[in-house]
């Protein structure tokens, strides 16, 4: 998936429409109970409207389309039936400079309904609630050629490795850990809508996120390296390919091109010594990192994790994948 979108208004409120429309709410509310606007509810009771739809109803009607500015939202699907859970996404986003929407599904039928009316661009799935097999719905979700760009990130009270690994390869950016942790579903929501909250603190340096993406290789493996610049290697979604052999080459080949990802060999002899992804997050705001290996342990993939890499991978899910693992 192409990463940092731009947040769109994709659906209107009786009220949106009611302002595009010149006309009250109240009128709206009938313009949809008479049929002559097709609409959707939410969970919540409230009555939704396709910017198609509106667009079409518009020019029938001979009424002027015109967007007031400033209402541009994303739109985050929490599927989960804990409340808890609804109440810390709606928290979180809350708190950016950004306008959301966020609905919730408690079933595998608001699910399937809420996907297709309301049309996420993020979606917060658990893995295992009553009645809805994560891994499944990640997997169709990736095959539809009307999902296949929505971001989808994990969450699961029985969190487990093998676990975090098929739902990866199923096609999630992440998979998180119950009880949930703010700060990480913040970066998550900052990272998949390319806001610019990351970076604020001091000596910390943004990857520009509007030129062609940069990714880092760091490894000493010349067939893994040849491999991941042929999977970028695209003229139609370029992508800049930077490699370093040794920790310390990665962190003066960043300090000059600071990336937008890294791809991380644990092999590299002096990962662990030079601290390279400690030093990389720190340093570059919202930098992605990925560690691969070709057997990690249970301990390399929590000591990855806690330095703040995203994810460590054998290399063999990593080949092949990379473009959907990185988002580019």
């Amino acid at each position: 998936m192409a990463r940092g979108r731009t947040p769109v208004k994709d659906t209107y409120s009786t009220h949106d429409v009611a302002k595009i429309c010149c006309v009250t709410p109240t009128t709206v509310i009938r313009w949809i109970e008479d049929g002559l606007i097709p609409a959707f509810k939410t969970v919540g009771g409230h009555r939704r409207v396709r910017r198609d739809d509106l667009e079409r109803v518009c020019r029938e009607r001979g009424i002027p389309f015109s967007l007031p500015t400033g209402t541009e939202v994303g739109r985050i699907l929490v599927v989960d039936d804990e409340p808890v859970v609804l109440d810390l996404v709606r928290d979180v986003v809350k708190e950016l400079n950004h306008k959301f929407d966020v609905e919730v599904a408690k079933d595998a039928f608001d699910a399937g309904r809420l996907v297709v009316a309301f049309r996420p661009q993020l979606i917060f799935l658990d893995l295992m609630m009553p009645g809805v097999d994560g891994f499944e719905v990640c997997h169709r979700l990736k095959k539809d050629p009307a999902t296949t760009n929505t971001e989808i990130i994990a969450i699961t009270g029985y969190y487990t490795e093998a676990n975090m690994d098929r739902i990866i390869t199923a096609g999630a950016a992440a998979c998180l850990r119950k009880p949930l942790d703010v700060l990480e579903v913040r970066r998550h929501v900052v990272e998949a809508f390319n806001l610019r909250e990351l970076g604020t603190g001091p000596g910390r340096v943004a990857a520009p996120r509007d030129e062609v993406p940069r990714v880092l290789i760091v490894t000493q493996n010349a067939d893994f390296r040849a491999r991941v610049r042929d999977e970028l290697s695209s003229p139609d979604a370029p992508t800049e390919v930077l490699t370093a052999q040794t920790g310390a080459d990665a962190l003066l080949v960043a300090q000059s091109a600071p990336p937008q990802y890294v791809l991380l060999s644990l092999a590299v002899p002096d990962v662990d010594s030079a601290h390279v992804i400690e030093k990389l997050i720190a340093a570059y705001a919202g930098v992605q990192i990925i560690a691969v290996h070709d057997n990690p342990t249970d301990e390399m993939r929590a000591q990855a994790r806690l330095a703040g890499a995203r994810m460590c991978l054998p290399t063999s899910a990593v080949t092949g994948s990379v473009r959907e693992l990185l988002g580019v």
